[in-house]
């Protein structure tokens, strides 16, 4: 760490635990790794709160600051937290509470910065527009592809950073690969020697799972122990659905659904191949960290966050939407191991480098840094 610790306060309000709110935990734990003071504040009864907790983060609960608590109690409740723990720098992650924040911290001269991990632009209203310009003091983006709409508010590209996120590496490590794979096997009844595919995503569209299937069933004849795994929780999809389409693609018996695992390391470790299949979305893609630090091969569409994460050095990368592509390059990861190992160790050094939990904390506070620099020197 360069310099002394500093006060650091994510603020997040998602109702529900997903890449975003993920992203605010994570950079809590990093920048607390990294030396500094820093606290996570969300409503007590959300998944963020709980997740911090669970982490060993500090979770003063300042209630539900953007919903239906007074304007007036809210700015009284922010403003005792700021004074008391003598935070340098707030970092917003969800709009509830933006403008409450921005105002607090606006009356005690302490810096903002408004993180953005989210497919959707920022509103363009009136009220936005001056928070955006006026209330905030630097935006942090979670991938270069999220900065078009800042043009249209009027943000100079010069207060605008991106930081991708990161993972604990040895966590994802923390698993042996052999082990895993007799384990995940003798759950699933399958054999040792088949080759294992996997995905680990929410049952939705927009990650792609009917052109995995297809992709599946195409390889078929080329792969007969070719086996998928499916992770994830029903969404917009459910397990009736994908079950239906794999029947009708007379893959029935090689795709297996498991739903939403409490012990993501031990699949991502057990698979031969891990599989990133997303139309849409991936403002983050934690997936793709996480595949590359447990040291897993991996094949992604290049979409978004994605294609900005991993590379062709690290990954093999096919357009979206595309089953054939998807299938040739899982059949080249089986077929040629040398250069799918290569890989994996490329990515490997990428993901300590670059993805990992000290290099994300590291990253982050530098930017904090010298936006509290541009404050004092404009003071």
């Amino acid at each position: 760490m360069t310099g002394p610790g500093l006060v650091f306060a994510q603020w997040v309000r998602i109702r529900w635990w997903n890449a975003c709110a993920w992203y605010a935990v994570t950079l809590a734990e990093a920048l607390a790794r990294a030396g500094h003071q820093s606290f996570l504040l969300a409503p007590s009864n959300t998944p963020a709160h709980r997740e911090a907790q669970a982490r060993g983060l500090p979770t003063p609960d300042l209630g539900d600051i953007g919903g239906l608590r007074s304007w007036l109690g809210a700015q009284g409740a922010i403003q005792r937290f700021l004074k008391k723990e003598s935070v340098d720098l707030v970092n917003v992650h969800s709009g509830p509470g933006h403008l409450q924040f921005s105002r607090a911290c606006r009356s005690l001269g302490i810096s903002v910065v408004r993180t953005r991990g989210d497919i959707r632009p920022p509103s363009t209203g009136l009220i936005q527009r001056w928070l955006y310009r006026g209330g905030t003091d630097h935006h942090l983006l979670s991938a270069n592809f999220l900065r078009a709409p800042y043009a249209r508010l009027d943000v100079d590209d010069s207060r605008i950073s991106v930081l991708h996120g990161g993972v604990d590496v040895d966590h994802w490590q923390s698993v042996d690969r052999s082990v895993a794979r007799a384990s995940v096997a003798d759950q699933l009844g399958l054999s040792e020697d088949v080759e294992l595919a996997g995905m680990i995503a929410r049952l939705s569209p927009v990650k792609g799972h009917d052109d995995v299937l297809r992709a599946i069933a195409e390889l078929r004849v080329r792969r007969p122990r070719l086996h998928l795994v499916l992770a994830g929780g029903d969404a917009q999809l459910t397990r009736t659905d994908i079950e239906n389409l794999a029947r009708e693609l007379g893959i029935a018996d090689r795709v297996h659904l498991v739903g939403r695992v409490e012990d993501p390391v031990r699949w991502a470790r057990a698979f031969d191949l891990a599989v990133i299949a997303s139309t849409g979305s991936e403002a983050i893609c934690r997936s793709a960290f996480e595949y590359l630090a447990a040291g897993t091969p991996v094949v992604a569409t290049r979409i978004n966050a994605v294609e900005e994460v991993l590379s062709d050095e690290i990954a093999r990368l096919v357009p979206a939407s595309s089953p054939a592509a998807l299938a040739e390059s899982i059949d080249d990861a089986f077929t040629d191991p040398e250069e799918t190992s290569r890989r994996v160790r490329r990515g490997s050094l990428v993901s300590r480098d670059r993805f990992s939990l000290d290099a994300f904390g590291a990253a982050a506070a530098g930017v904090f840094r010298q936006v509290r620099g541009r404050d004092t020197l404009q003071a």
